[in-house]
């Protein structure tokens, strides 16, 4: 059995008579959405498919958390514009789109549109969710003023899950909510106190800016993370939600979220499952956590020139959740191209086993067909003829191999990337000229060959 299918098992053995499932996913467009952030949508979209073949109805919620604020610069966005550092506090819908040759209206849809993009390529359909939006519309309301109400019990669930001591008078002035400042925009704020109905704010801005907020009618505010997530959780009906290994850890965000969720918000828990985190095996056989925020952020966009959709689906779906997992920039990549189609030929031939089935399930995507002509072929035979089509169905014949552009062009594009932008030591370069003294040392069977 797939393990996603054991999750779904999970999930409908809790609620089993729900008319439909909710598996979530989110993400903070901090910058260029990078390929690991993608195992947070892969999960989910994998147990979606398990809750559909076990004729449930199931849906995928992704969260646009773009009400958060803007903590770093990236370094993609620095190179553009060196003067990014002034929106730091902003949240992403409110900072400048930083790029001068896009039209988006700002910062947080730049860098949404660029990943959705990306999303529709692998097929996986998504009920998309923008947090400012659900903020600022008003949505959230009576949540907010719930755990301002409870915000005393709020923090003694926080404060069991923390190892450092209380300090004197810190339950008191704690706030389970962020205002942005009306004046400078940022999330510099300290609230100072409540009114007898707690209802309504005094505050202060580092900026300077005083004022008082009414969370009845003002809505420019955002819950702290760990009670947001299970605010969500109650308010969307979700029933599962993965994520990286630091939320699974002991005492972590999510033990911390499914108390709030339980004790605050009356709200029974979705099925939660962690994962480890992606790397990249590079020619200097190096590999690392990759991160939005800094240089090595391979995007879903970029992966897709070296990575046939279908082919990164595997790698997710042949690797539980808990398994790390390699994207290869070196000559590993063929090596995976490899397995993938001796799987799918498996499949094809009826000789799988169970497990590659299971397998080779998650990875279809719909209108599309693959032909698992060998990439490593590709890449040696297209380098050798520079990569013209027609000298490469020509080779293909005589070796016995007659695939023609069609079965090919899909990966053809994809080998040459990785050959010219990850492995250029292995590029053939062909003589502008023939070498007629190597010519003239073939016999006549080898020079009919090459004619």
């Amino acid at each position: 059995m797939h393990w996603a299918e054991k999750i779904a098992d999970k999930i409908i053995a809790k609620k089993p008579n729900k008319e439909e499932y909710v598996c979530a996913a989110g993400i903070s467009p901090s910058g260029s959405i990078h390929i690991g952030n993608f195992r947070d949508i892969a999960t989910s979209y994998f147990v979606v498919k398990a809750l559909i073949k076990k004729g449930k109805k199931a849906k995928l919620l992704f969260s646009w958390d773009e009400f958060d604020r803007l903590r770093k610069v990236p370094v993609n966005v620095q190179k553009v514009n060196d003067d990014m550092e002034k929106y730091i506090g902003f949240p992403y819908v409110d900072v400048i789109n930083p790029f001068k040759d896009s039209d988006a209206e700002n910062y947080a849809v730049y860098f949404e549109k660029e990943f959705e993009e990306s999303i529709v390529k692998f097929g996986i359909d998504m009920d998309y969710r923008h947090q400012a939006e659900m903020y600022r519309s008003g949505k959230y309301r009576d949540y907010v003023l719930l755990a301002l109400k409870k915000r005393k019990e709020i923090f003694d669930i926080l404060d069991s899950h923390r190892t450092q001591e209380q300090v004197e008078g810190e339950r008191d002035a704690y706030y389970p909510v962020s205002i942005y400042c009306p004046c400078c925009k940022r999330d510099t704020v300290k609230i100072l106190s409540l009114d007898e109905t707690e209802t309504v704010a005094d505050y202060e801005c580092k900026c300077g800016y005083k004022g008082t907020f009414d969370f009845k009618t003002d809505f420019n505010c955002k819950l702290a993370w760990k009670v947001d997530w299970p605010m969500r959780w109650m308010y969307e009906g979700v029933d599962f939600e993965p994520g990286g290994k630091d939320h699974a850890a002991k005492d972590g965000s999510y033990d911390t979220a499914k108390d709030v969720s339980a004790k605050i918000f009356g709200y029974e828990p979705p099925v939660f499952q962690g994962y480890e985190f992606i790397g990249i095996s590079t020619n200097e056989a190096q590999a690392g956590k990759m991160s939005g925020s800094s240089g090595l952020n391979l995007t879903p966009a970029t992966l897709l020139k070296l990575y046939q959709p279908e082919v990164l689906l595997w790698l997710y779906s042949r690797n539980e959740p808990l398994k790390a997992f390699n994207f290869c920039l070196d000559d590993g990549i063929l090596r995976q191209y490899f397995e993938f189609d001796k799987m799918y030929n498996a499949v094809k031939n009826g000789t799988a086993d169970e497990f590659t089935q299971g397998v080779m399930e998650y990875t279809k995507v719909e209108g599309r067909e693959i032909v698992p002509v060998p990439m490593s072929l590709i890449v040696q035979l297209g380098s050798v003829v520079d990569f013209n089509v027609k000298m490469l169905e020509i080779v293909f014949a005589k070796i016995g191999t007659p695939y023609k552009y069609d079965d090919f062009k899909d990966r053809l594009e994809r080998a040459k990337f990785w050959l010219e932008k990850c492995a250029p030591e292995h590029v053939n370069k062909l003589c502008a000229y023939r070498n007629f003294v190597a010519y003239n040392e073939l016999d006549d069977i080898e020079k009919s060959e090459i004619e």
